[in-house]
């Protein structure tokens, strides 16, 4: 099995401000924030890490309940005035984001479609690499390595079939920038591009916690 994860990305906020606007968030909802004490991976808990140069990152829980948790985080930016990243990757084979300022969603992108659809519907999500760097003017991101990152393909695409995904001069699936880990229609991408923006994803963890919500919501004993 490959890799499920997801993170956000606050960006200009420290750790402790993203978490009194999720602690808020939650209990608007309804739910209580439990501190998890417990270094265990496969706990169902958000890892909030602290913040280091320009971002504050929190790691999603194992769950992947879409809504409710996307709306957590508009609540982050409304609150600050801060935009930001959700980031995911799916079974190690593609990886997406949405963007977001001002308390919105604003663009969305995943670098596969096709058969299994989008995570985000009906909505565009091939990317405006343009409006992802007009969010961050101080990081001075680069452009053409914005677009890079931002390749969208479609399995049902015929040329979809003819990449060389082991050929790195494949300009197809080459590399991003020199010294990527991985080429830009590889799953792995999802690292690169948080090394491009510059996010330390390994930062000490501050605060780890779960969401616990009322009886009448949990399933087979198990918060959402």
């Amino acid at each position: 099995m490959g890799t499920f994860e997801r993170v956000n990305l606050f960006y200009g906020v420290d750790h402790e401000q993203v978490y009194a606007a999720l602690e808020e968030f939650w209990h608007q909802e309804g739910y209580a924030l439990e501190r998890e004490d417990v270094h265990d991976v496969s706990l169902d808990s958000y890892s909030l890490r602290e913040r280091r140069g320009d971002w504050t990152v929190l790691k999603w829980t194992r769950g992947w309940e879409w809504e409710l948790r996307r709306r957590a985080q508009l609540h982050v930016s409304r609150a600050y005035d801060c935009p930001g990243l959700l980031l995911f990757i799916y079974d190690g084979d593609f990886w997406g984001c949405e963007l977001f300022h001002h308390g919105r969603a604003i663009d969305r992108f995943q670098q596969e479609t096709g058969t299994h659809g989008s995570f985000f519907g009906d909505l565009p999500c091939q990317g405006l690499p343009a409006l992802l760097v007009a969010q961050f003017p101080a990081l001075d991101l680069n452009i053409e390595h914005t677009r890079g990152y931002l390749t969208h393909y479609s399995v049902d695409d015929p040329a979809y079939e003819d990449i060389d995904w082991e050929d790195e001069d494949d300009p197809r699936n080459s590399p991003v920038r020199p010294g990527d880990g991985s080429g830009r229609l590889d799953g792995g991408v999802y690292w690169d591009f948080q090394d491009f923006l510059g996010v330390d994803p390994h930062a000490p963890v501050w605060w780890r916690f779960t969401t616990s919500p009322p009886q009448s919501v949990r399933r087979n004993g198990l918060p959402l």
